[in-house]
């Protein structure tokens, strides 16, 4: 999913319970993260979180904010991989107060991942995750999402399309009618983590985590009008 669809994504569920609990989610990562380059992702050995540590890289990078880009921690990075993709768990060892270890595992964690975790929880770093509902994980975590219960099962069924140029007013019968291109959006994002890392990563990348959300949807509607950041 690209930006523009993500965008739209993020604005449909403006007041949802997945809407506002992955901004809240995405803001708290920003807020107690306060080291320079304090931001760690890690994962599964077999399902390390390269989607979301890209993403988020790809937001920060576009809204200037270079102090906390994230840092995606490997297993076993092979020793001719890029700095960027070298980072091994020594950089756990070095974890503490101030930085943030961000945990994605879509499938239950096995115990090699949860020892990993516990060492750098003891050590002060703020542990969120992305997860299946995993309690073991649930009570290392900080804070955590879990996009099973934020994203049921139907999500997305009952929403038609609206023709361009359709008369606002012209009934739907019941169905809550949007523009082809969001309902384009909400049919490609693959209901659970990847929409919920989508959101997240676009949250995540608020430039002003004081301004009220109103504030925020209006500064972005106008960018994407003007196609100038304002």
């Amino acid at each position: 999913m690209d930006l523009t669809k993500a965008s739209l994504l993020r604005e449909m569920l403006t007041g949802t319970e997945l809407g506002s609990r992955t901004t809240q989610f995405a803001h708290s990562l920003r807020r107690f993260t306060t080291r320079t380059g304090g931001l760690m992702l890690f994962g599964p050995a077999q399902d390390e979180p390269w989607h979301l540590t890209a993403h988020l890289d790809d937001e920060l990078h576009r809204v200037g904010i270079d102090d906390i880009r994230p840092a995606l921690i490997r297993w076993s990075p092979p020793p001719d991989a890029p700095p960027h993709l070298s980072i091994g768990l020594d950089r756990l060892r070095e974890a503490g107060r101030g930085e943030s270890l961000l945990v994605v595992a879509e499938s239950t964690p096995a115990d090699n991942l949860l020892e990993r975790i516990d060492d750098v929880r003891r050590r002060g770093t703020t542990i969120f995750s992305i997860d299946n509902g995993s309690k073991d994980l649930a009570a290392l975590s900080h804070e955590s999402l879990v996009p099973g219960l934020l994203v049921p099962a139907t999500f997305g069924t009952g929403w038609v399309s609206r023709p361009t140029g359709q008369d606002h007013d012209e009934p739907d019968h019941g169905r809550h009618a949007v523009p082809d291109e969001a309902l384009t959006a909400l049919r490609e994002a693959v209901a659970g983590f990847e929409m919920t890392q989508h959101l997240v990563s676009l949250a995540v990348a608020d430039e002003d985590l004081t301004q009220p959300a109103w504030r925020r949807r209006l500064r972005t509607f106008i960018e994407r009008l003007s196609g100038e950041p304002v």
